[in-house]
């Protein structure tokens, strides 16, 4: 009766959770800033940076490039920076190189304690002329008003820096599955309503775009402020809130589309990326968030087939158990519901998929649970074929 009264209290607080993130995600989608167009904006004489950072992104860099030398904008420059590739990315790089607007670099070796694309980001600065600065990834596919539309933005809303939500790519059916019910909570806690609260802490930059003043860029202390973040982006949009920039995130579907995982491995690693270094920094808040994620994902799965488990051997099961089935049920269907509307609002892929939440759910609370139990003594994460083993504090 009491494990049984106990887990009742769990999956009523889960469905209490889920309900509110529905809230929050509607309220995100509906209220949201979208940028501006920028129809009366021509450069005005200020030359725009564009930096795109890249290692090994040979099937998708060229398509990147080809995107942002299409732009409906002419004051501007594109600094391509080979981050040490190991395939044919610098290669393809370098059909671009008699394109006046393009100049390349490659990034040469790290110094100590940078790690991730920082030191590519911050090459890319080195060598640029513009009163502006653009950090996109190689993987992003831009349209025409990419630019023009975001410096307009920062232009009129006197801004120091913003950054906007992309479409998210979904290439497979793994990161389909998986990737949509993720969303909820990045897009809940990394809202563009939260992040534009100056009540509220956080602070964000998506790395797939972000455009900001070179003053400010410079005065925050650039990337290197930042070089031993391996979530760079979070961690310099956090810096920039802190220390009481002008940030403001945009809803930036119509601009670009983005990948945030390309296949399992990227995915399972982007995953750990969210919980391993936390793990190293706040031992506490990371458990206590590793745990709440398994509550809220998994658990109400797991007592769904407890209760059947329960029933099939009992005959005459006891009314809680019936109780506790109907409470289950309940939050169950709630995820189901706020999967269906994140995929119907993000329009990313066929809203069919929102049937695949118990394997987003799984997977997600499975790759929290077993980063947390392995953190201590392997500790490992593979980005862009490096691995970095934060157990023993270096990159490989």
């Amino acid at each position: 009766m009491f494990i049984n009264f106990l887990f009742s209290v769990i999956v009523l607080g889960a469905f209490g959770i889920w309900i509110y993130l529905l809230v929050v995600l509607k309220r995100s989608f509906t209220l949201s800033p979208v940028i501006l167009k920028g129809n009366e904006y021509h450069g005005d004489g200020d030359l725009i940076s564009v930096i795109i950072p890249a290692r090994n992104e040979e099937k998708y860099i060229q398509k990147c490039v080809a995107s942002l030398l299409d732009q409906n904008i002419d004051n501007y420059e594109i600094l391509l920076v080979d981050d040490n590739s190991t395939d044919s990315t610098f290669e393809i790089i370098q059909r671009f190189q008699e394109n006046t607007r393009i100049r390349i670099f490659k990034a040469g070796p790290k110094p100590e304690g940078w790690i991730g694309k920082n030191w590519p980001c911050y090459i890319g600065y080195t060598n640029s002329r513009g009163n502006y600065l653009m950090f996109t990834d190689a993987d992003t596919i831009h349209s025409r008003n990419s630019i023009k539309d975001s410096v307009h933005t920062l232009r009129e809303e006197k801004l120091d820096v913003l950054t906007a939500v992309p479409k998210l790519k979904y290439p497979n059916l793994i990161v389909k599955l998986v990737l949509p019910i993720l969303s909820v909570f990045m897009f809940s806690r990394y809202s563009p309503m939260r992040v534009n609260d100056p009540r509220v802490k956080i602070g964000y930059l998506f790395g797939s775009f972000f455009v900001i003043t070179r003053e400010c860029y410079e005065r925050v202390g650039t990337h290197e402020a930042v070089k031993s973040e391996i979530v760079e982006d979070g961690a310099l949009g956090k810096k920039l809130k802190e220390e009481g920039y002008k940030l403001k995130m945009f809803r930036g579907e119509n601009l670009l589309e983005a990948f945030w995982a390309r296949d399992f491995s990227t995915l399972w690693n982007s995953l750990k990326r969210l919980i391993v270094p936390l793990f190293f920094t706040d031992r506490t808040n990371s458990v206590v968030m590793t745990v709440g994620i398994f509550l809220l994902m998994g658990f109400p799965f797991l007592v769904i087939l407890y209760c059947l488990l329960v029933i099939a051997l009992n005959p005459e099961p006891n009314l809680s158990v019936y109780l506790l089935l109907s409470f289950s049920i309940l939050c169950v269907v709630s995820i189901f519901m706020i999967n269906y509307y994140q995929l119907k609002k993000a329009n990313t892929h066929n809203t069919l998929y929102f049937l695949g939440a118990p394997v987003g759910c799984v997977v997600v609370s499975f790759s929290f649970v077993w980063s947390i139990l392995t953190s201590k003594n392997n500790a490992k994460i593979r980005w862009r074929d490096r691995e970095y083993n934060y157990s023993n504090g270096v990159s490989i």
